[in-house]
């Protein structure tokens, strides 16, 4: 197939709370490459307006059911897209087995996702660790930065069983996206 008949390759960028990640995926958008956003502010608030202080917690199935929809729809979006006119990858905050690792956080088990994660492949993972220095607890971000830490274990133990993720280097974010970029054109080649 030559690359006129390629959708860009689908890359992930994933790890635990406060690592980074919306930093680096608004850094990619303004260098002109097609970004799909973390989804779950969205449904926290959502909860918060129905009267749920963490609506993950309060409801972990249904508010997961929420999240892997909205990742799937990205999915298929990304698969649309042409490869003309636009740069070869497109990035997403966060994937599909994040949201098992999460049930896994919380000891909760989705076998209808764990089957439906069989027909959703990425082409590439990067994975972030949660970064102290940076953490910042917020309306939205709930966790403490131990929870992260686990998070980033529970996110990363799920994406070994599946990929070879790359693990960023802590750095500036210009730096740490020019990692990416450079792995990304690598494996590309």
């Amino acid at each position: 197939m030559n690359n006129t008949e390629q959708t860009p390759f689908k890359i992930v960028i994933s790890g635990g709370p406060g690592s980074g990640k919306t930093t680096l995926i608004n850094l990619l958008r303004t260098k002109g490459y097609v970004c799909f956003e973390e989804v779950s502010r969205e449904f926290i608030a959502q909860g918060e307006a129905e009267g749920m202080e963490n609506y993950f917690l309060s409801k972990p199935l249904e508010f997961s059911q929420l999240i892997w929809e909205k990742r799937k729809e990205h999915y298929h979006e990304a698969a649309t897209l042409p490869t003309e006119g636009i740069p070869p990858f497109c990035f997403f905050d966060r994937g599909l087995p994040d949201v098992l690792a999460y049930l896994d956080m919380v000891g909760e088990v989705s076998l209808a996702f764990e089957k439906e994660l069989q027909q959703y492949a990425y082409d590439m993972i990067f994975l972030i660790p949660p970064e102290k220095k940076i953490y910042v607890q917020d309306h939205h971000r709930k966790e403490d930065f131990e929870t992260a830490i686990l998070a980033h274990e529970k996110i990363q133990a799920r994406y070994a069983s599946q990929y070879n993720p790359f693990i960023v280097p802590w750095g500036t974010p210009e730096e740490r996206v020019e990692f990416i970029l450079t792995q990304c054109n690598a494996q590309r080649l």
